[in-house]
């Protein structure tokens, strides 16, 4: 305290009183804020698929190449091409689908995936944005539901039943050695018919 006190006498008096002006100052100033927290974006809609299957355009496609924005943040143009058409387009088509940008849209789609598109026209615009997600990731799940909404279009496939040849050696010997045998029981039993032929001829 005193080697304070000594410092301070040999300060001038309009040096000491701007010294003590600055340090009320700093004393006096408020902390400094502390940032605002990011507010997480209200919780997205769930995906109804009853409500989705009412857009005019329905259909499951494969994206064929990468999204092209127009501006930063801007519509997203896909290039898809539908692999199995449900309602307002023809199957084989090839499209551009755009994705417009929000919290409830998905962010990108990848190529050579298939996703199903639940879209509408406006002017020369297919656009799959919408208040709830306009485009869904193909799942079997989806798949079940889908096939519930459009039972004639989707279809379980019909299991194809064929024969062949046996590839094995052991398989083929097996056929040829039977393949001559039933000749002969062929050949037996037509004998036998003529024998009971002509057995009844004699003893008429």
């Amino acid at each position: 305290m005193t080697g304070l006190i000594f410092a301070m006498r040999r300060v001038p008096p309009f040096l000491l009183a701007v010294a003590m002006v600055a340090l009320a100052i700093v004393t006096m100033s408020p902390a400094p804020a502390t940032a605002e927290p990011v507010t997480a974006p209200a919780k997205c809609p769930a995906f109804v698929l009853s409500d989705a299957v009412k857009e005019p355009m329905v259909f499951l496609a494969r994206v064929t190449g990468p999204g092209k924005a127009s501006k930063k943040d801007g519509p997203v143009v896909y290039p898809v091409t539908v692999v199995k058409a449900l309602k307002g387009v023809a199957g084989g088509s090839k499209l551009q689908v755009t994705l417009n940008p929000g919290v409830c849209q998905l962010k990108s789609l990848s190529a050579t995936e298939d996703y199903y598109f639940f879209v509408q026209k406006k002017g020369d615009t297919i656009l799959a944005a919408g208040t709830l997600p306009r485009v869904e990731e193909y799942t079997d799940k989806l798949q079940a539901e889908i096939a519930k909404e459009f039972p004639e279009a989707i279809a379980p496939a019909p299991q194809q039943v064929s024969f062949s040849e046996p590839a094995s050696p052991e398989g083929q010997k097996l056929v040829k050695v039977a393949a001559p045998g039933v000749v002969l029981v062929g050949v037996g039993l037509l004998g036998l018919i003529i024998v009971m032929i002509l057995g009844r001829r004699r003893s008429a």
